[in-house]
């Protein structure tokens, strides 16, 4: 699989990552023995990037994480983000010092490691990187060899904006699909400025693979409830039309398309899909050709 730098990291990533938020729970009930299964696949077909966090179902993920590591003999060569700050369950934010110190040394005994390759602040304000007291605390990690490099996981385009203008993270995770497609314009400055970019949620939720439509209903406990309420679905059925009808056009599926759209652009280094089954690690794997001038018009007009 192609890899591309991530920013001034020097860090080579996959085009295509591990998303694992889908395997800590939030989506429902989840098979752990499976999810270990899954990771596998999604390595052995090329991949070498997997992003958790402390967040995910209550450091679930990351200890599912932990267990497959211990299980591969090529663990040197997978490279492990992790985030902490933002808990997920209370809704509650807290980068102080003291919180952040504690979330790290927790995720690296989850994950059964002496140092985390990649660790991001989880959904910090501007406000919050204004103060400035979490990234020295990040700058005193990487001199202790805690972690390897850090930067942060945002909401907005103006957080994207003070992450690059402060000229301290050194990787951006932001949200970034077909229907999601505001921060092209700061991802273009983010590559100038050496900062490496992580798409998230390239198949909102599922949402864009076609898996579910108008009238799903999600089991209980699947904070898809929440995020992906009927009015929602309802508002971008037409635009997952649209693209299903494209996609039957190129001959692959519409989970595909999507995330080829996103590695489609140049200034993003690793677009990091969910996986909850071998068979989705494997056709994410297969996602990494990059579209046709013509076909991303298409899917930009959407």
């Amino acid at each position: 699989m192609e890899k591309r730098m991530l920013g001034r990291t020097g860090l080579e990533v996959s085009v295509v990552g591990v998303g694992t938020l889908s395997i800590s729970t939030f989506f429902g009930p989840v098979d752990d023995n499976e999810s270990i299964k899954t990771l596998h696949a999604a390595i052995d077909a090329g991949m070498n990037f997997i992003d958790t966090s402390d967040a995910y179902g209550m450091g679930h993920s990351e200890k599912i994480v932990g267990k497959f590591l211990k299980e591969r003999s090529d663990r040197n060569q997978i490279l492990i983000c992790t985030k902490g700050g933002n808990n997920m369950v209370t809704r509650q934010r807290d980068f102080t010092p003291r919180y952040i110190q504690g979330c790290l040394e927790a995720s690296m005994a989850r994950l059964g490691v002496d140092a985390i390759d990649l660790y991001l602040l989880h959904n910090p304000t501007v406000e919050n990187m204004t103060k400035r007291d979490s990234f020295d605390l990040l700058e005193n990690f990487v001199r202790e060899g805690k972690i390897k490099h850090w930067g942060v996981s945002v909401n907005t385009l103006p957080e994207c904006e003070m992450a690059i203008q402060s000229r301290e993270p050194s990787v951006m995770q932001m949200e970034y699909n077909i229907l999601t497609q505001n921060p092209e314009a700061v991802f273009e400055k983010a590559k100038a400025a050496g900062v490496g970019v992580i798409s998230r949620v390239p198949l909102m939720r599922g949402f864009l693979a076609g898996r579910f439509g108008e009238g799903h209903e999600f089991a209980e406990g699947d904070i898809r409830r929440r995020i992906l309420s009927a009015p929602e679905v309802t508002k971008f059925q037409a635009k997952l039309d649209h693209l299903q009808q494209i996609a039957e056009e190129l001959g692959k599926p519409a989970a595909e398309v999507a995330i080829e759209f996103c590695l489609s652009n140049p200034n993003v280094s690793t677009v990091i899909p969910g996986i909850r089954t071998v068979e989705q690690a494997k056709q994410n794997a297969a996602s990494t050709q990059l579209l046709p001038p013509d076909v991303i018009d298409r899917l930009h007009r959407l």
